[in-house]
């Protein structure tokens, strides 16, 4: 079955491939790589390792190498190796110069999608220097549906890429999806049919060839023709049955006729819709004398009463909204007097018992100072005291002092001067 929806490029893939052990580079909304760098940096290279050879899968040297003129370009739809040409598939797939490898597997692909389906084309191939067996096959994975996650294996766990084989048996999960060729013609065939709406593969070989001068240097130098390229284009392309033609140049007048028909109906429609306007307005004139203008006057007083009776509503709802908040002031104001009462109440004990306690503070002042006074007192009469005692014990010291100095002495002599 063929899908011709238009497929746009999502990615573009390398595995063991020229220069690149593994690249993967994302193609922009609309489909489009731009590859920026110096002179000689390998841009045209790169391009070359998935254009034109993926679309119509040709690995002839044409595919890698420049053009070398124009003459030539309708004479056959498929491409062949030259000995003129110096780059190969093969050495697209080793590598050239210090860094070639001698033995390699490796795989070009690329994914492309539409809102309804989407695609993968690639081509895996094995080469060995000298050896004269050139194990290449082609692929392409379609799915019906564009958001399933298409996981294609094409290398094992160490990085190595798969041979024939085992690349069947790794992607066995997609099933129908996947189809295998042998052969780029066979390739070419299927692309041309399912991918691309062509009705073979010869219209799409020649279409590749025209794009492979389209991308070739020598336009630029200002020595080739354009002309060949021109008339490829149009020699690649299948020409319109006259039949078609007829048929659409039938089609087309009938679709004219249509036109020209549906143009009078809109002129004549238009003409009505004057004369009904006019109709309507002479009679809407015609009752506005009769009827219309009490009616009107009617209607404008009713409205005017709607309009002040909305007025009046909203007033009445703005009053009440005012009533409401007055109301909870009220409420609010009555809830702090009465906080105010209570506190006013509070005030009058606390005063009453602060007089209670001064009168109890001035009794006690009052006590404290009498005691105060027997202090002073008891102070004073202590102080007297001591100082009687310490005159008594002076007049005690005088005393004994003249019991032993004066009154001893004097009964001594007294007694000595008794008479026997």
């Amino acid at each position: 079955m063929t899908d011709s929806q238009q497929l746009t490029p999502v990615s573009y893939h390398l595995r063991q491939f020229n220069k690149y052990a593994h690249l993967d580079m994302p193609a922009s909304k609309n489909g489009n790589l731009t590859i920026i760098g110096e002179n000689a940096v390998g841009k045209t290279t790169l391009a070359n390792c998935f254009f034109p050879m993926l679309i119509d899968g040709a690995i002839a040297t044409p595919s890698f190498n420049a053009a070398k003129g124009t003459d030539k370009i309708s004479q056959s739809a498929t491409t062949r190796n030259s000995a003129r040409d110096t780059r190969t598939f093969e050495s697209m797939l080793l590598g050239w110069g210090p860094g070639a490898m001698k033995v390699r597997t490796g795989y070009t692909y690329m994914r492309l999608a539409a809102s309804k389906r989407q695609v993968i084309l690639g081509i895996g191939a094995h080469r060995a220097t000298g050896d004269t067996r050139k194990p290449t096959w082609w692929f392409v994975v379609i799915s019906d549906d564009p958001s399933r996650q298409l996981n294609l294996q094409t290398t094992d766990s160490t990085g190595a890429c798969l041979d024939k084989a085992a690349f069947l048996k790794a992607n066995g999960d997609l099933g129908a999806d996947l189809h295998l060729f042998e052969s780029a013609l066979d390739y070419r065939d299927f692309v041309a049919s399912r991918i691309y709406g062509f009705s073979n593969g010869e219209t799409l070989g020649k279409l590749a060839n025209v794009y492979r001068l389209l991308a070739s240097p020598i336009l630029t130098s200002g020595n080739a023709k354009f002309s060949p390229i021109k008339a490829a284009l149009q020699n690649a392309q299948e020409g319109i049955d006259d039949q078609v033609i007829q048929a659409v140049a039938n089609s087309q007048r009938e679709v004219n006729r249509n036109l020209g028909l549906l143009d009078r109906l809109k002129h004549g429609q238009d003409r009505l819709q004057k004369l009904q306007n006019t109709i309507f307005w002479g009679n809407l004139n015609h009752l506005n004398e009769l009827i219309l203008s009490r009616y009107s006057d009617t209607h404008a007083a009713y409205e005017q009463a709607q309009i002040d009776a909305a007025q009046a509503q909203q007033k009445v709802t703005k009053y009440a909204d005012q009533i409401k908040l007055l109301q909870e002031n009220i409420q609010n104001n009555q809830a702090h007097l009465d906080q105010l009462r209570d506190a006013q109440i509070q005030q009058k004990s606390i005063r009453q018992q602060r007089a209670l306690y001064q009168t109890q503070i001035d009794t006690e002042t009052k006590r404290l100072q009498t005691y105060q006074y027997y202090q002073d007192q008891l102070t004073t009469l202590t102080a007297k005291q001591q100082e009687l005692q310490d005159q008594q014990n002076d007049l005690a010291v005088q005393q004994d002092q003249l019991q032993r100095h004066q009154l001893s002495p004097l009964q001594a002599q007294i007694s000595t001067q008794r008479p026997t």
